[in-house]
C-alpha cells in the first residue's frame, strides 16, 4: 500500500516539472490543430479554401486564419494559466478555464475578420472551430490526466513528500495519500508534531519517522523532498508560520491541509479581511434553478445519446436474447430521490433464475460488506452480461430512467430496495438527489470500494453538487468505461 520510496526512485523536480509542462503543450497543440484543420474540412469539403479583403482583391487561406487561432488559443491557455502544474491534473477548474480561453480565442479571431473586413468569412467556420476546439483541448486534459494517473500508479512521475505532524488529521492524511496514488504525493516519512502521541503509533506503522518538526529545514534538501504537506491542526498558529519560513527559500511546495476533507476545492477560495487570511467554504446550492438546469441537461444529453445509439441497443438486445431465455432487460425496484421507488432498466445480464439463487449466493458468498451484494464470479452472469458489464453496456436502457425523470446522467447509483432498508439516517442522504446513471463510484474505484467508502463518496457528491462537477464527472466517466478495472 505505501507509494513512497527511495530519494533515487524519483525524477528530478525540475526535469519532472519541465516534462509535464511539454506533454501538455504538445497535446494542447494537437488539439487545437485538429479542431481548426477539422473544421475547414467539415465547412468546405477541402482545406484550401480562400476568404477575400472587403476593400481589395487580396485573399487569404483559412488555413492562415486557423493558424492565428491556434496561436491565439495557446496563449490564452497560458494567460489562464493552464501550464501552472498546481492548477492541473485535479479538480473541474482546469476544464472551466479551457471552455472560457477556447471562447475567449473565437471572440478574438471574430474581433479580428471584423477589424480586416474579411470577405465571405464564414460563421459556420467560427463555430466548428469553437465546438470542436472545446471537445478537443477538454478531451486532451482528460487523456492527460488518464496517462499521468495510470504513470503514477506504475511508480512513475511521484513527488517525494513529506507529512509533518502526528495527530489524527495527519493519520488522515497519510491513509488518503497511500491509498490512492493518482495524486503523485508519495510520502517518503513524517515528522512528528507538538503532540506526537496523538495518532503517532498508527502513522509509525507505515511511515519512517525522520524527526521532530523543528528538522523541517534539514530534513527537506537532505531527502530531496518536493512537497511539504503540514497538518495545520497539530500547531499552533506561531509553530506552522515558523516552519514556513524556515523553508521559504528552498526549492518546494507547502501545503497547509484546512481540515476540509470532505468539501471540494470549488466550493473553497482563499480571503484576506483586515490582513488576515480566511479559507472560506461556499455554501451548497440545490434550488430549484440549479435543479432545473440538471434536467434539462439530462433530458439534452440522454436523448441524444439514445437516438445515436439505438443500432447498438438492437445488437446487444439481439444478443442478449440469444444468450438463453429470459427477457431482453431486466427491472428491478430501486430507491429515488426522496426515498421514491422505481423500476431501473438494464439489459439482463444474468440466467433467468437468477433471482431464485440470490439467497444463496448472498449468505455464502457475498465479497462486499455492508447491505450491499458483490460477487466478482457471479455463476449467473452469462457470457454476454459479462462482456456487457466490463463495458457497462448493460446500463444504457437506463438513459430510459433518465428521460422520464426517474435518474439523472449523474449522481449517487441507486440501491436495490431491499439493500436500502439498513441504511442509518446519515446515509439515507443519498437519497437527496436524484439518482445517477454515472457517479464518484465510476471514477473512484467502481467495485473495489468498500461500502462505507460508497456512502463517503455520495455525501461527498451532495454536499458538492454542480453543474460544473456533474459535466466533469461524465467526462471522468468516459476513460473509465473504455479502461475498465474493478468493474463486476
Amino acid at each position: 500500500m505505501n507509494n513512497g520510496g527511495a530519494p533515487g526512485d524519483f525524477m528530478n523536480r525540475r526535469l519532472r516539472r519541465r516534462y509535464l509542462r511539454l506533454a501538455v503543450f504538445l497535446v494542447d497543440v494537437c488539439a487545437v490543430l485538429f479542431a481548426t484543420l477539422l473544421a475547414t474540412q467539415i465547412r468546405w469539403g477541402t482545406l484550401t479554401s480562400d476568404i477575400s479583403f472587403e476593400s481589395s482583391a487580396r485573399t487569404a487561406p483559412y488555413l492562415l486564419l486557423a493558424a492565428v487561432l491556434c496561436i491565439v488559443w495557446l496563449l490564452l491557455f497560458w494567460w489562464e494559466r493552464m501550464y501552472d502544474l498546481n492548477r492541473i491534473f485535479w479538480g473541474s477548474e482546469e476544464y472551466t478555464r479551457a471552455i472560457r480561453a477556447v471562447s475567449l480565442g473565437v471572440v478574438v479571431i471574430i474581433l479580428v475578420t471584423y477589424s480586416l473586413k474579411l470577405h465571405g468569412f464564414a460563421r459556420g467556420w467560427t463555430l466548428l472551430a469553437w465546438i470542436l476546439g472545446v471537445v478537443a483541448v477538454c478531451a486532451g486534459r482528460a487523456a492527460m490526466r488518464l496517462t499521468v494517473s495510470r504513470a503514477r500508479r506504475r511508480g512513475r512521475l511521484l513527488r517525494p513528500t513529506l507529512l509533518v505532524g502526528s495527530n489524527a488529521e495527519a493519520r488522515h492524511i497519510k491513509m488518503r495519500l497511500l491509498k490512492d496514488a493518482s495524486s503523485g504525493l508519495a510520502l517518503v516519512g513524517y515528522l512528528a508534531g507538538q503532540d506526537s502521541s496523538e495518532g503517532s503509533d498508527q502513522i509509525r506503522g507505515y511511515l519512517e519517522c525522520l524527526g521532530e518538526s523543528a528538522d523541517l529545514e534539514r530534513v527537506v534538501p537532505e531527502r530531496a523532498i518536493d512537497t511539504v504537506i503540514i497538518a495545520v491542526s497539530a500547531f499552533s498558529d506561531e509553530g506552522v508560520a515558523r516552519m514556513i519560513a524556515s523553508i521559504r527559500l528552498l526549492e518546494v511546495d507547502v501545503y497547509l491541509s484546512a481540515g476540509l476533507l470532505e468539501v471540494t476545492t470549488s466550493r473553497v477560495m482563499v480571503r484576506e479581511a483586515s490582513g488576515v487570511p480566511f479559507v472560506v467554504v461556499k455554501g451548497v446550492s440545490l434550488s430549484r434553478t440549479n435543479l432545473y438546469i440538471k434536467r434539462v441537461f439530462d433530458l439534452l444529453v440522454a436523448g441524444a445519446v439514445v437516438l445515436v445509439g439505438i443500432p447498438l441497443w438492437a445488437i446487444l438486445g439481439v444478443a442478449v436474447k440469444l444468450s438463453g431465455p429470459g427477457p431482453v432487460f431486466f427491472m428491478q425496484p430501486r430507491t429515488g430521490r426522496d426515498g421514491r421507488e422505481f423500476k431501473m432498466f438494464k439489459f439482463r445480464s444474468m440466467s433467468a433464475d437468477a433471482p431464485e439463487l440470490h439467497a444463496k449466493l448472498a449468505s455464502e458468498q457475498n465479497e462486499a460488506d455492508g447491505p450491499i451484494f458483490k460477487m466478482k464470479d457471479d455463476p449467473r452472469v452469462t457470457s454476454v452480461g459479462r462482456l456487457m458489464r466490463k463495458y457497462s453496456l448493460d446500463e444504457f436502457p437506463q438513459l430510459l430512467n433518465v428521460l422520464k425523470g426517474e435518474m439523472s446522467l449523474v449522481g449517487p447509483r441507486p440501491l436495490p430496495t431491499y439493500e436500502t432498508k439498513d441504511l442509518t439516517l446519515a446515509q439515507r442522504r443519498r437519497h437527496d438527489v436524484p439518482p445517477g446513471l454515472t457517479g464518484m463510484w465510476q471514477v473512484s474505484g467502481r467495485s473495489g470500494l468498500t461500502f462505507d467508502e460508497m456512502i463517503q463518496l455520495d455525501l461527498y457528491y451532495i454536499e458538492n453538487w454542480s453543474v460544473v462537477l456533474d459535466m466533469s464527472l461524465l467526462v471522468r466517466t468516459v476513460p473509465v468505461v473504455l479502461l475498465p478495472e474493478g468493474a463486476y
